[in-house]
């Protein structure tokens, strides 16, 4: 059975062969045309089935993601239960078992108030970001031409229906 390519391949050749006067190549030229559309068909059956397979990997892996999250959630209100109890009864320290308990004390962080009270110099200065969604609709609007160093395209793609 030839491939997708071979049969566009031969349909271009059978084609040009028509076109260049040779007799009796319309049946061959329909039933390249009809093995093509074969291969498409199957091709978009294909696509259909990895569209399937990619869904239910998403829905899997938002299902593991949302199990994680609970999993850390879980883990949080177990060490703050822990560090209330301790706190409750006065210990900053209780070996139990294959584990040690111990309160001690972060690293400082800063807890910024008001940053306008703040000098310049601890501000990240950053590079500008062109908002090319903001650009595409100004163009579409004001003409596609009329803004020098940009142009709007228009590009294709395949869709399956």
């Amino acid at each position: 059975m030839s491939s997708l390519y071979e049969l566009t391949h031969d349909f271009i050749q059978v084609q040009s062969m028509i076109e260049e006067g040779h007799e009796g190549l319309k049946d061959t030229l329909e039933s390249i045309d009809l093995a093509i559309e074969d291969k498409l068909e199957n091709i978009g059956k294909l696509i259909r089935n990895l569209d399937g397979e990619m869904e239910m990997l998403k829905n899997e892996e938002s299902r593991l993601a949302n199990k994680r999250r609970s999993l850390e959630a879980n883990k949080k209100r177990l060490k703050v239960y822990v560090e209330d109890q301790l706190t409750l009864i006065g210990k900053d320290k209780v070996k139990a078992g294959l584990f040690t308990f111990a309160m001690q004390n972060n690293a400082p962080s800063v807890r910024v108030l008001d940053e306008k009270l703040l000098p310049k110099r601890f501000f990240i200065e950053q590079e500008p970001k062109l908002d090319k969604k903001t650009l595409r609709e100004e163009l579409k609007n004001i003409g596609k031409d009329s803004m020098p160093g940009v142009e709007l395209v228009q590009g294709r793609s395949l869709r399956i229906r």
